[in-house]
C-alpha cells in the first residue's frame, strides 16, 4: 500500500499498512507491520534486523470512516545477535500497542473517556466496542490514575477497598477468565487536612499496594508516619514491605463494624 493509505488511517510514523480488504459492507480487515526493521534487544541493547518468524495478531482498534475494523499486526520476532545474551528472541514492541495489550493505545483512551466524561456504564461502552467489561474497566482505571494529580505528601494514608460488583466470568480471546471487580483506593486520610482521593489501582492484594506505592517518590514515602487500613492481612503485608518504618492502624468504622 502507499504511504497515503497509513495515513489516513493515523498509522503514519511507526506502521505501514500492507493490505486493506472489505469483510462486509461495515467492515475493513487492515494488515499492519512496523516500518523500522531493526530493533535493539530489551535485554541486552544490541541492534539486529534477524527475523525469525512472522506471528499474526488480531487487535482491536477504533472505527475508521465509520466502518468497523478488523486489525491485524503482522510482528517479527527477531533474534538477538549477542552470543552471550539470554534472551534469544523478542517480538517488536509498539507505543501504539502496550506490551501484552490486544487493544490499541488509542482504543484504550477512548473507550476510558467515553466511561469517564459522558457517565455512562462500563457494560454499555464495553458493548459498543464489542469488548470484555474487565477490558473496559481496566481502561477506565488507568485513564483516570493518569488524570489524577502527583500524590501530595501526607502523614497519614488510608487504604480501602471498592467493590464495583459482583464477581463473574468472561468470555475473552484467550478463554474464560475470571473478572475481579475490585481496586484499591488510597486517600489523604490526616485529619489536620481536608480529605482528597491520592491514586487508584486495580485489585486488593498486598501486591497491588506494595506496587502503587513504589511508583511514589522516596520523600512521598518518608512522610508516611500512619496507614489506616480495614482489617486486611494483604494490605498489611503491603504496607510493611513498602513502608517499613510506618505503623499500621485499623480504621474505627471496620472496627466497630466487625465488632457489631
Amino acid at each position: 500500500m502507499n504511504e497515503g493509505t497509513s495515513v489516513l488511517l493515523g498509522l503514519e510514523g511507526e506502521f505501514a499498512v500492507l493490505q486493506l480488504e472489505r469483510i462486509d459492507p461495515d467492515t475493513v480487515k487492515i494488515v499492519i507491520e512496523v516500518i523500522d526493521r531493526e530493533c535493539a534487544c530489551p535485554a541486552c541493547g544490541v541492534l539486529t534486523s534477524r527475523v525469525k518468524e512472522r506471528p499474526l495478531v488480531r487487535l482491536k482498534d477504533l472505527p475508521a470512516s465509520d466502518q468497523r475494523t478488523e486489525l491485524w499486526w503482522l510482528k517479527r520476532r527477531l533474534v538477538c545477535r549477542e552470543p552471550a545474551c539470554a534472551t534469544g528472541t523478542f517480538t517488536q514492541q509498539s507505543t501504539a500497542v502496550p506490551a501484552r495489550s490486544r487493544l490499541t493505545t488509542r482504543l484504550r483512551e477512548k473507550i476510558g473517556t467515553a466511561i469517564a466524561s459522558g457517565n455512562r456504564a462500563v457494560s454499555e461502552v464495553a458493548g459498543e466496542y464489542g469488548i470484555a467489561w474487565a477490558t473496559a474497566h481496566r481502561a477506565l482505571i488507568v485513564l483516570a490514575a493518569r488524570w489524577l494529580p502527583e500524590p501530595e505528601p501526607t502523614r497519614v494514608l488510608g487504604i480501602d477497598e471498592t467493590r464495583a460488583r459482583s464477581v463473574r466470568w468472561v468470555l475473552e480471546e484467550a478463554g474464560w477468565k475470571r473478572s475481579d471487580p475490585w481496586m484499591t483506593s488510597f486517600v489523604n486520610a490526616d485529619p489536620a487536612v481536608p480529605g482528597r482521593l491520592l491514586g487508584l489501582t486495580p485489585g486488593r492484594s498486598g501486591a497491588c499496594v506494595s506496587s502503587w506505592l513504589a511508583l511514589q517518590t522516596p520523600a512521598f514515602r518518608a512522610g508516611i508516619e500512619l496507614v489506616v487500613i480495614d482489617p486486611s492481612a494483604p494490605y498489611a503485608a503491603g504496607i510493611r514491605t513498602a513502608l517499613p518504618t510506618a505503623r499500621v492502624a485499623v480504621d474505627k468504622w471496620h472496627l466497630v463494624a466487625l465488632a457489631n
